[in-house]
């Protein structure tokens, strides 16, 4: 049996990418700019300054760059529902709350974010660690992220569950020598990541099932 296990958060845990792409594409065209589902998987998995860095050159410089954001964040103040937990999420949360099983987050937003994310649809007090993108250098799809969740959890990384839906974050998990779930979002992992990870799994509804499968 797994001593911990390690979650993603924006399309893993919480349905946030979809918003937030369907938030930039609509931002983008209303200052005439195309900007597509392929254009925001690039930026899928990665930690804020290099999503900056790439949506900027994306949308053709920091001025427009400035005003799509702010656009963005308009639209998603407009909104009148958060962002909620993907289908299978709280189950998985509650079984490994319920064998005593400490689970933590590895996501590449702010700490901030993480926090405010995770208290709106209740399981915050869930996870005994959080790592975020702006405590590391190298952000996905680096192990450096990982291999600080596994040194705040005091744990060896084969001793560790991860859950993730991007290819860079699974990359990250595998590369810190973690057993990796893929659950994918909007992006399918490529033929390497199925290769080297534990499990790709539909949705997080399937998990439950793989980790009793595992521990029979």
């Amino acid at each position: 049996m797994f001593k911990a296990a390690i979650f993603d958060m924006d399309g893993l845990l919480i349905d946030s990418e979809r918003i937030i792409m369907q938030a930039c594409i609509q931002a983008a065209s209303e200052f005439g700019i195309e900007y597509t589902s392929n254009d925001y998987a690039e930026l899928i998995g990665r930690a804020a300054p290099d999503s900056t860095k790439i949506m900027t050159a994306q949308l053709g410089g920091k001025q427009p760059f400035k005003q799509v954001m702010h656009r963005v964040d308009a639209l998603l103040d407009e909104s009148t529902s958060h962002f909620p937990l993907k289908a299978g999420a709280y189950e998985i949360i509650q079984y490994f709350h319920k064998q005593h099983i400490p689970c933590g987050v590895a996501s590449s937003s702010y700490q901030q974010v993480i926090k405010h994310r995770l208290s709106n649809v209740g399981v915050l007090d869930y996870f005994t660690a959080i790592t975020s993108g702006d405590e590391v250098k190298r952000g996905k799809p680096h192990p450096d992220i990982y291999l600080l969740a596994i040194k705040k959890l005091g744990l060896d990384p084969k001793d560790c569950i991860a859950f993730e839906d991007s290819e860079l974050g699974a990359l990250a998990a595998i590369t810190a020598g973690l057993n990796v779930v893929v659950v994918p979002d909007l992006k399918q992992p490529t033929e390497f990541v199925k290769d080297h990870c534990f499990r790709v799994l539909n949705s997080l509804i399937e998990a439950r099932e793989l980790l009793l499968e595992k521990c029979a």
